[in-house]
């Protein structure tokens, strides 16, 4: 069957470039085919794109903290996923997950990996896309900056750049709701009527100055 998977083609220079740095590309899967040993095969519903990918777009002898896409393979990165098919006792089929998957329609996750899969408990009903923000990476990376680092106390002020971002809104409004005055920087005026319209921060800067009116 048809399995849309974004590929990475080329190591870009500057901004990648669709089509020529990362290409969708349909790789097949067989989904009436059993799982691996211990694993699962998976159906993706969402998957992130974070800004972290660009710097796994490059040579792989360039030694970062993450390591490089391997040139023709699949992008990958945190996703949501629902469980065809399963040989692991720890997740059954039909079981809605996170894991760390291809950004593609349907992929395999091997015994190995069956660790880093994690099922989702949502009695709230809350969108599936919130589990790879506010309760995915982004969420937790605010939650350790702020609770784990910074530990702020109410009362005072806190300045958190790059606001309207997925870490900075979660910084922001959970600054807010322990008692703090929220300052906030952003790169746009656009970003700056979000941060001070929608998300309630005390105040902010832009990058960019405001257009005489």
């Amino acid at each position: 069957m048809r399995n849309k998977t974004l590929i990475f083609k080329a190591i870009p220079t500057g901004l990648p470039e669709p089509g020529k740095h990362l290409a969708v590309e349909d790789r097949g899967f067989d989904a009436d085919a059993a799982p691996p040993a211990g694993g699962l095969t998976v159906e993706i519903l969402y998957a992130s794109f974070d800004p972290y990918l660009r710097g796994k777009m490059r040579d792989p002898s360039v030694k970062s903290y993450s390591p490089a896409f391997a040139l023709g393979g699949p992008v990958t990165n945190s996703a949501v996923a629902r469980v065809l098919r399963s040989d692991s006792a720890d997740h059954g089929e039909g079981d809605l997950v996170t894991a760390y998957l291809p950004i593609a329609e349907y992929a395999v996750v091997p015994r190995e990996a069956v660790s880093g899969v994690r099922r989702i408990e949502n009695p709230g009903g809350l969108d599936l896309g919130t589990f790879l923000g506010p309760l995915g990476m982004p969420g937790l990376t605010a939650y350790a900056g702020l609770q784990r680092i910074g530990r702020p106390q109410k009362g005072e002020t806190i300045f958190v750049s790059s606001a309207a971002g997925a870490v900075g809104q979660v910084v922001g409004q959970v600054a807010k709701l322990q008692g703090l005055r929220v300052v906030g920087s952003v790169g746009s005026d656009a970003k700056l009527d979000f941060i001070t319209r929608e998300l309630g921060t005390s105040a902010a800067s832009s990058a960019t100055p405001r257009s005489p009116t």
